[in-house]
C-alpha cells in the first residue's frame, strides 16, 4: 500500500537553523541537534567537581588540596551532582580547599565568571567565605553578617554585590557572578538560583597579590572557612550570558559544568531508521543516540520551510535508554496524525 512511500530516496545534505542532517532512508529525512555545549566551553579556566576527590576537571596542576587546622574537616556526601564536599568549620577549627596557581586566578584587569553550588549549615562568624582569592582588590563569595542573610560578591571597600537572602535551609542553592572588565564594559551581576538579584558597575580585578584561591575559605583571612555542603565550582574568563546562566541553574535541576561541556563520547544523531507497514498503519522506529539519565523530544514535518517552532511535537519527553548507548522511538502515522507525504522529516534533540 505504502511502497512507493517508502523506496529509498538519494542523500539529503543540508543545515536548518542550528539543526543538521543525519540522513535520508527509506524515504525519511532524519534531522538530529547538536548538544549545545560550544558556548559555556568557551573561555572556561578550570572547574570541581568534587566526585569522590579534590580533582580538576581541565588540568591537574589545579587539583585541590585540603588545608586542615585545629578540629577543621571534609567529608565526601550527596552532592547536587553525584558528590559534593562537606566542609566542618568552626572558630579555630579550619578546613579549605587550596586550588592552582595563585596568578591563574586573579583575571587582574580583566572580565571573569563564577558558578558554584552550595548548602548553608552554620554561620559561626562574621564572614563565611565560599570561593575567594583573598581581601583588597582582590575577588570572593561569601556570606556576611550574624544572620546569614546577606551574600557578597566583593572586591574592595564599596566594591561588592549584595543580595539579602535568608538560605539557612539546608537546600541546594546556586550562584553565579559575571563581572565584565571596564573595557568590555557592562555591569556585575550576582545571580541565585537562576535569578539576576543585584547588579553594579563593574571594578577593576586585582593581581590575586599571590595569595592562593582556595573554595570555602579565604587565605588572607583566618576563621572564615565555608560551614556545608559545595559542589560544581567553575571559573569563565569572561562574563556568562543570562543565557548561560539559565542553562546552568536548568529549573532548579542543575545542569553539571562537565555534561554541559564536555558531551558524549559520539554526537546525538539518529543511526538508523525502521518502518513497518501494517496494511492499516505506518510504524516507523528511529534510532538515536542517547545519554542514559536524559530526556529526549521528538519533532516532525513534511515542510522544510516551516520553523522549528512550527513542527509537529511528537513527544517531548523520551527518556534514554537505560544502560544503552541508543534509543528507539516509534512513530504512529496514524495514531499521531500525521500525513503520508513522499518525505517526512524527523529532528530529535535532547531537552536540558
Amino acid at each position: 500500500m505504502y511502497n512507493e512511500f517508502f523506496e529509498a530516496q538519494s542523500s539529503l545534505i543540508m543545515k536548518k537553523n542550528s539543526f543538521f542532517t543525519s540522513f535520508l532512508v527509506a524515504g525519511i529525512s532524519c534531522l538530529s541537534a547538536p548538544f549545545s555545549q560550544a558556548e559555556l566551553v568557551d573561555g572556561l579556566i578550570e572547574y570541581w567537581a568534587f566526585d569522590g576527590d579534590y580533582a580538576a576537571g581541565l588540568d591537574a596542576s589545579n587539583d585541590g588540596v585540603l588545608v586542615k587546622s585545629g578540629t577543621g574537616d571534609a567529608s565526601f556526601v550527596l552532592g547536587k551532582f553525584g558528590s559534593a564536599v562537606d566542609l566542618e568549620n568552626s572558630i579555630g577549627n579550619q578546613a579549605v580547599i587550596n586550588v592552582g596557581d595563585p596568578a591563574q586566578f586573579a583575571f587582574e584587569a580583566g572580565s571573569m565568571s563564577i558558578s558554584a553550588w552550595y548548602t548553608t549549615e552554620s554561620l559561626y562568624t562574621d564572614w563565611g567565605t565560599l570561593v575567594s582569592q583573598a581581601e583588597g582588590g582582590n575577588w570572593r563569595i561569601a556570606r556576611h553578617g550574624t544572620s546569614g542573610t546577606n551574600f557578597k560578591w566583593s572586591i574592595s571597600g564599596p566594591a561588592s554585590v549584595a543580595a539579602n537572602i535568608d538560605q539557612q535551609d539546608g537546600s541546594w542553592h546556586h550562584v553565579v557572578v559575571t563581572h565584565p572588565s571596564p573595557e568590555d564594559g557592562g555591569e556585575v551581576t550576582m545571580y541565585i538560583d537562576g535569578v539576576a538579584v543585584r547588579t553594579a558597575a563593574n571594578w577593576i580585578l586585582g593581581n590575586g597579590s599571590g595569595f592562593q584561591m582556595q573554595i570555602g575559605g579565604n587565605a588572607q583571612a583566618s576563621n572564615r572557612g565555608w560551614d556545608g555542603n559545595i559542589d560544581d565550582v567553575a571559573l569563565w574568563d569572561r562574563a556568562l550570558t543570562e543565557e548561560e546562566v539559565a542553562l546552568i541553574w536548568n529549573g532548579g535541576e542543575g545542569a553539571s559544568i562537565e555534561s554541559l561541556t564536555q558531551g558524549p563520547a559520539t554526537p546525538l544523531q539518529i543511526v538508523d531508521v525502521a518502518h513497518t507497514d501494517t496494511g492499516n498503519n505506518i510504524l516507523v522506529d528511529l534510532a538515536f543516540t542517547s545519554r542514559e539519565g536524559r530526556s529526549y523530544s521528538v519533532f516532525s514535518t513534511n515542510d522544510l520551510s516551516l520553523p522549528l517552532t512550527s513542527w509537529t511535537e511528537l513527544n517531548d519527553d523520551v527518556p534514554a535508554a537505560v544502560g544503552e548507548s541508543t534509543t528507539v522511538f516509534r512513530v504512529n502515522f496514524n495514531t499521531q496524525g500525521l500525513p503520508l507525504d513522499e518525505h517526512q522529516f524527523f529532528v530529535v534533540a535532547e531537552n536540558p
